[in-house]
């Protein structure tokens, strides 16, 4: 139960901004705001619906929120997360008492010793790590038939709006967690989907960064040209301040380190016209497995309102890269070579010295893994090589080098600010092109299952997304908070 003074004043739907406000007024502190979310978890993750979002507790949340509250009394707030409690999706590392299994049954008890380059910039911006959440086993890469909401070591995550609807993978938990109001916000990692996914199946924003904004260094790895790290909040504003925390270079990422940028201040830049004058192309080339998750109707009242808000529209844009068929190449062979690293310079060791023991661990323990693992076995055909043809060609395409029917190279082509996507349906060509998404509420099905949008644009133009998509929250105020007593 919640405490009394809580109970005062609190509400489930709250931002960064006002907890520290709540933290300045001295009506909350850190520690009874990590009780709070305990007690939630408590009652509606591992009870009630049983939505399943969240894996493990840090036992030490509740002494590290008592010394931040200790630490802002006697000093003022440490940074821009002070006191703020964070999930992390269970495949990014943290050197403390949780462990980084990656949905696994078989990676379940191994614990990195160090934290993961995002998670030290959390940490010193003084946010708390409350836990880590459940995700699609090894990001989806292990059976076939295997749902996105489930793994072998945490079960199935369900949707808080609906425990019938899809929740999305695989920052499964992430999403949920938020949505649920377990934590104020998470961190989700993307390969292709991961993030775009479950945040429009959640009704959340989430970005997903420009490759070489967010280092990967600590989170278990599946692919060098696409994994990243982002987001998952309620409102555009916190994923802002979140991705302006977690942005930034990595001398041990090669993708962060070589970049000239200076991360911008995102939050300051954000304005409720900041959409005027933008011009934004419209996908209407909508994939055969993205109908149950678009609503036509929703997908053009957005059209409209971005039009009413001063918007140049460009209608319709073609994107010819999005119907090609080779979309997993890349990963399927930077997946068995990027794990093999891993497992061969993981510290402390996880028992296994290469991708190939770790799939004998499956071959040895079949019975624990109940939708089987042909997809982790075909990464054994695949060579272990990079220097391969097949690689190289479709590695050169996702780059758009001298392809005009490239992503990137439309939205440069038509000076497009960003392109308008239904649902996440830019998620899988955003991904090869290594280029930033965001993706925000925008209404409900009739049924109730949450609907989204995505807006994609150019390298390094999260600013501009940001501007876009806060406009666009702030004219519509779509979001609303599941109901889980039903």
């Amino acid at each position: 139960m919640q405490s009394t003074l809580m109970a005062d004043y609190w509400h489930e739907e709250t931002t960064i901004a006002e907890i520290h406000q709540a933290y300045d007024e001295g009506t909350l502190t850190a520690k009874n705001l990590i009780l709070y979310y305990l007690n939630r978890i408590s009652i509606w993750d591992q009870d009630g619906p049983y939505i399943n979002a969240v894996s493990d507790i840090n036992p030490d949340a509740i002494p590290i929120a008592k010394a931040l509250d200790k630490d802002r009394e006697q000093h003022g707030r440490k940074g821009a997360l002070h006191g703020i409690p964070i999930l992390l999706k269970e495949n990014i590392g943290t050197a403390d008492k949780l462990p980084t299994p990656a949905g696994s049954i078989t990676l379940e008890n191994w614990r990195s010793n160090e934290d993961a380059f995002l998670v030290k910039q959390l940490r010193d911006a003084g946010a708390i790590i409350l836990g880590k959440t459940n995700m699609t086993e090894l990001a989806h890469r292990i059976g076939t038939n295997m749902p996105e909401n489930y793994s072998s070591r945490g079960g199935y995550v369900l949707c808080p709006y609906g425990t019938q609807f899809d929740v999305g993978g695989s920052s499964t938990g992430s999403a949920a967690a938020v949505a649920a109001n377990f934590a104020t916000v998470s961190i989700g990692t993307d390969t292709s989907g991961s993030l775009l996914n479950p945040a429009t199946r959640n009704s959340l924003v989430t970005v997903r960064p420009t490759i070489g904004l967010v280092s990967r260094t600590g989170t278990i790895p599946l692919s060098y040209a696409q994994d990243t790290a982002g987001p998952m909040t309620q409102t555009v504003t916190d994923a802002a301040r979140l991705l302006e925390t977690i942005a930034g270079k990595d001398p041990q990422d090669e993708e962060t380190k070589t970049q000239p940028f200076m991360i911008p201040n995102y939050v300051e830049g954000l304005r409720k016209d900041g959409v005027q004058g933008k011009r934004i192309g419209i996908f209407r080339d909508y994939q055969p497995g993205m109908s149950d998750q678009i609503d036509l109707t929703l997908y053009e009242e957005t059209i409209v309102t971005l039009k009413d808000l001063g918007v140049t529209l460009v209608d319709p844009v073609s994107i010819p890269a999005i119907n090609r068929g080779d979309s997993d190449a890349v990963v399927s062979y930077e997946c068995r070579h990027s794990l093999n690293n891993f497992f061969a310079r993981a510290y402390p060791s996880t028992g296994f010295r290469s991708f190939d023991e770790f799939l004998q661990s499956y071959e040895d323990h079949a019975h624990l893994h109940k939708y089987g693992y042909d997809r982790l076995r075909v990464r054994t055909s695949v060579e272990n090589s990079l220097s391969n043809v097949s690689y190289l060609t479709q590695k050169l395409r996702d780059e758009g080098l001298d392809d005009p029917q490239s992503l990137e190279n439309v939205l440069f082509n038509q000076n497009l600010d960003a392109i308008l996507f239904p649902s996440s349906s830019s998620y899988d060509v955003a991904a090869r092109a290594g280029l930033p998404s965001i993706a925000i509420p925008a209404g409900y099905h009739e049924n109730g299952r949450p609907f989204g949008i995505t807006f994609t644009g150019q390298a390094f133009s999260e600013e501009t997304l940001f501007q876009i998509a806060f406009a666009y929250e702030q004219a519509t105020m779509h979001r609303k908070k599941p109901d889980m007593t039903q």
